[in-house]
């Protein structure tokens, strides 16, 4: 191998392979620190969200986990001393950005709040769906029915595939209710 290919061919590809193996290790690394604060920060979130949709509790201390649950979506559910229950789903919204729905119901199964993070739909069009003033059409429901969309509730105009993936959430949260009460 002479010197001109040495260093315009082969000099280039193994420093850009030095390089790119050094930022893969660092990110790795960067990952492994942050993946606790960031799923302690998640806890933190959902734990305030099921207080949220419960008026019954006040401290997320007094829910207890629930498991055992086979419905599809759905990642968490708690119950509280008075019976009442926040299960949390989750579905795929725009461009495959999950949506995610924490329902309170209370020992009746009638719906005592709804938090939605559609955070990861467009910005101002699907992201609408998480409005607190959209939101309370679904206040005090039943919570022991699945729902239609533009039959029993209005999507929001415009967000047709995020209000789809809200009513299949809400629809997974009612089906989990079913099978735990």
């Amino acid at each position: 191998m002479n010197k001109t290919t040495w260093e315009s061919t082969v000099k280039p590809v193994v420093v850009l392979s030095v390089i790119s193996l050094v930022v893969s290790l660092l990110l790795a690394v960067v990952n492994s620190m942050t993946a606790p604060v960031i799923a302690e920060n998640e806890r933190a979130t959902t734990l305030a969200a099921y207080v949220d949709v419960m008026p019954s509790v006040s401290d997320a201390s007094t829910l207890e986990e629930m498991s055992g649950y086979t419905t599809a979506n759905v990642s968490g559910a708690v119950k509280a001393e008075d019976g009442s229950m926040a299960i949390k789903a989750g579905e795929s919204g725009f461009d495959g950005g999950v949506l995610t729905v924490i329902m309170g119901f209370d020992a009746e199964g009638k719906v005592t709040g709804i938090w939605v993070d559609a955070s990861t739909q467009t910005s101002g069009i699907g992201s609408n769906v998480a409005k607190a003033d959209y939101l309370a059409q679904f206040n005090g429901m039943d919570g022991t029915q699945n729902i239609v969309m533009n039959q029993d509730f209005d999507a929001y105009s415009g967000a047709t595939i995020s209000s789809t993936a809200l009513f299949a959430a809400i629809n997974d949260c009612i089906s989990c209710y079913n099978e735990l009460a």
